[in-house]
């Protein structure tokens, strides 16, 4: 039985707004949410003038939204608002609430960016999902630990338990390769364990044969960027090269040249000075 109607001040802020959420929020975030929300602005603990307003605000975002038939009435009524993304993007939708809180926790524990990041390439609830848990238990010496657990939970609930099917399915989440990963989840809420992640791979190959060059460049990426000891792999760096359009120049006699990628050309003395190029210039696609 839903819970009786919270009274909605008349100017009270969208719902999803107040608490920091995306309108196609999981329960499981609005939750974590909400908990963080009020363990960082409780009145009780927080002396900002406003803090009885805003946790106001929260206890009533969180009364319409942890209520399923009361959320979904709610969304009727947003549905002739403008919305800046499609209902699949996993993209914020207003004001971020905890970026002061989070941007405290990150000066003091950097780390915590890098596994943010990651977890974002994967699903920006995962991301939302890990800010909150830090921020609400203040874990940040265990993020590495946490952000893994969170990681392997994701997966688990869209791709099932083969962990080689896992493995993919997180590089083509990596790769951005949106549709492909969809069927991917398709596939394996049909068959299950019935299918082997290289039946998998070569059906999704077959439908959307693009995935193979952009798993491939991240492996390429990986190899250049994260390499031991020792010379850069010249191959591999032309290879990952090629892959996005560009290409090395290097005049006879001489251990530089023009690295040609996009609408630059960037001179470099030596290979690793090239290695450093390719792995700046594409951080953001391949990283």
């Amino acid at each position: 039985m839903s819970s009786p109607a919270t009274p909605v001040p008349p100017d009270a802020s969208d719902h999803y707004q107040a608490l920091g959420l995306a309108r196609h929020a999981e329960a499981v975030v609005i939750k974590a949410a909400y908990r963080a929300l009020v363990s960082l602005y409780h009145p009780d603990r927080n002396p900002a003038p406003d803090a009885i307003e805003r946790i106001q605000r929260i206890n009533i975002a969180h009364d319409v939204l942890s209520d399923p038939a009361r959320r979904l009435a709610y969304d009727a009524t947003l549905a002739d608002t403008p919305h800046p993304h499609p209902p699949a993007a996993d993209t914020d939708d207003g004001p971020d609430p905890i970026a002061e809180p989070w941007k405290i926790a990150a000066g003091f524990f950097p780390e915590i960016l890098q596994h943010h990041t990651r977890l974002e390439r994967l699903s920006g609830h995962l991301a939302d999902e890990f800010r909150l848990h830090l921020l609400q238990h203040k874990q940040y010496a265990d993020a590495a630990a946490i952000a893994d657990r969170l990681r392997v939970a994701f997966l688990g609930r869209h791709f099932g338990t083969d962990e080689a099917v896992l493995a993919y399915a997180e590089q083509l989440l990596l790769a951005r390769e949106v549709e492909a990963v969809r069927f991917v989840s398709q596939i394996v809420s049909v068959l299950g364990r019935s299918v082997g992640a290289d039946s998998v791979r070569e059906k999704i190959e077959q439908r959307f044969p693009r995935t193979i060059d952009s798993l491939r460049k991240r492996a390429l990426y990986a190899r250049i960027a994260h390499q031991g000891d020792g010379p850069p792999d010249r191959q591999a760096i032309h290879d990952l090269v090629a892959l996005h359009g560009g290409v090395v120049q290097r005049p006879l006699l001489r251990a530089g040249g023009t690295l040609l990628l996009g609408m630059h050309d960037l001179k470099f003395e030596n290979d690793e000075e090239l290695r450093q190029l390719v792995v700046r210039r594409l951080a953001a696609e391949c990283g």
